[in-house]
C-alpha cells in the first residue's frame, strides 16, 4: 500500500514532471521484461496526443529539493504501471484520474521546452544507469555464438532493423548499415564516471561480445537506394548525442534505441508504416513490438522469439 502525500494543483504539475524521469526508465530500452506480456493501448498516429488539450506551464525553474523528495515516490508509483517484473499492486483512483489529466500535459512540457528537459534528465540519467547496472536474472538459453553471429550476418542487408534481448528481455533495437556495423542508442555506461554512451556506430559482433543477446527478429523494408542512403545518413549523423533517459520521441537532441532506428526510417520519402503506442497516463514510445507490428517490414531472421502476425496493435 502507498502513502501518498497531499498535492496542491501546481505541486502536482511540478512532481509529474518529476514522475516522467523516473517512469521512463521502465520503457523502452528499460529494465527486463516479459517478451510475451506487452499490450499497448494501439492508436492509428503520432496525433492521439497532439491533438490533446495543452496549456504550455512555466517549467522553468522546478524546486530541486523537491524533484529529490518526490523520486523515489513516482518512481514506485510509475513502476507499478511501466514494469510488467515491477508490478507492486494497484494505484488509488483518485491518483489514477489526476494521472490522467496530467501524465499528456508532463509529456508536451518536456517535448517543447529544453529548460524543463535539461532540469530532469540528470535525474532521470541515474536512475536509468542504475537500473542497467543491476544484473538480469538468468535463463537457460545460450547467447548468440560466433558461428550464428556470422551467419547471421551473411544475410542482413543495409537498413535492416536487428531487434533483440537477453535473459527474457527483448527491448534494444539496432539499424543494420552494411560492413558488419551498426548504429544504436546505447544505455551502458560509457566510462567511470556514469555517462553513457548514448549513439555509437560500431560491429555488430563487438557488440554481441559486450552484451549477451540470445533473443533476436530482424526485419527488412523495401527501401530504394535514395530512401536507404537517407535512412542511414540520417541514423550515423546523430553519432555523439546521448541516451533519451526521458524517452521523448519529439525531440532529437537524444535517443534511445527503437527511437533512433524509427526516426531513421521515417526519413525515407516512402517510410514504412510505424506507429508509436501509449502508456499509461500520456507518455508515447515506440517499442520492438510496434516495429515489428507493422505488415511493411518482411522478417529475414529469428532466434529464440517467433514474430507475431502484423496489425494486430495498430490499424494500418
Amino acid at each position: 500500500m502507498l502513502f501518498l502525500p497531499v498535492f496542491s494543483s501546481s505541486h502536482l504539475k511540478k512532481a509529474l514532471l518529476t514522475a516522467v524521469a523516473a517512469s521512463t526508465l521502465f520503457s523502452a530500452c528499460g529494465a527486463p521484461r516479459n517478451v510475451n506480456s506487452f499490450q499497448p493501448n494501439a492508436v492509428n498516429s503520432m496525433g492521439s496526443l497532439n491533438n490533446a488539450r495543452f496549456q504550455r506551464q512555466n517549467v522553468s525553474a522546478l524546486n530541486q529539493n523537491q524533484l529529490q523528495a518526490w523520486l523515489p515516490l513516482f518512481k514506485e508509483i510509475y513502476g507499478a504501471e511501466f514494469a510488467d517484473a515491477l508490478q507492486k499492486g494497484e494505484i488509488p483512483a483518485d491518483l489514477k484520474d489526476k494521472l490522467k489529466v496530467y501524465g499528456p500535459q508532463a509529456f508536451q512540457m518536456l517535448s517543447q521546452d529544453p529548460a524543463a528537459r535539461q532540469q530532469l534528465y540528470p535525474a532521470s540519467d541515474a536512475m536509468v544507469i542504475r537500473e542497467f547496472t543491476k544484473p538480469s536474472p538468468s535463463d537457460a538459453i545460450p547467447p548468440i555464438s560466433t558461428q550464428e553471429n556470422q551467419a547471421l550476418l551473411a544475410k542482413l542487408q543495409p537498413g535492416d532493423i536487428i531487434l533483440c534481448g537477453n535473459d527474457g528481455s527483448f527491448i534494444h533495437g539496432a539499424l543494420y548499415i552494411g560492413n558488419g556495423k551498426v548504429v544504436h542508442a546505447l544505455a551502458t555506461q560509457s566510462d567511470m564516471m556514469d555517462r553513457f554512451r548514448g549513439v555509437v556506430e560500431e560491429s555488430w559482433e563487438t557488440y554481441t561480445q559486450r552484451s549477451e543477446r540470445d533473443t533476436l527478429v530482424v526485419l527488412r523494408s523495401q527501401l530504394n537506394a535514395t530512401d536507404l542512403k537517407r535512412v542511414i545518413g540520417y541514423a550515423r549523423a546523430q553519432q555523439g548525442k546521448g541516451y533519451d533517459s526521458l524517452f521523448l520521441n519529439a525531440s532529437d537532441e537524444r535517443f534511445y534505441c527503437i527511437e533512433l532506428v524509427w526516426k531513421a526510417l521515417k526519413q525515407a520519402q516512402n517510410a514504412p508504416r510505424m506507429f508509436s503506442h501509449q502508456v499509461p497516463y500520456g507518455w508515447e514510445i515506440v517499442a520492438v513490438e510496434d516495429l515489428m507490428d507493422s505488415p511493411d517490414f518482411q522478417t529475414v531472421y529469428q532466434r529464440n522469439y517467433q514474430r507475431p502476425r502484423p496489425g494486430q496493435l495498430h490499424r494500418y
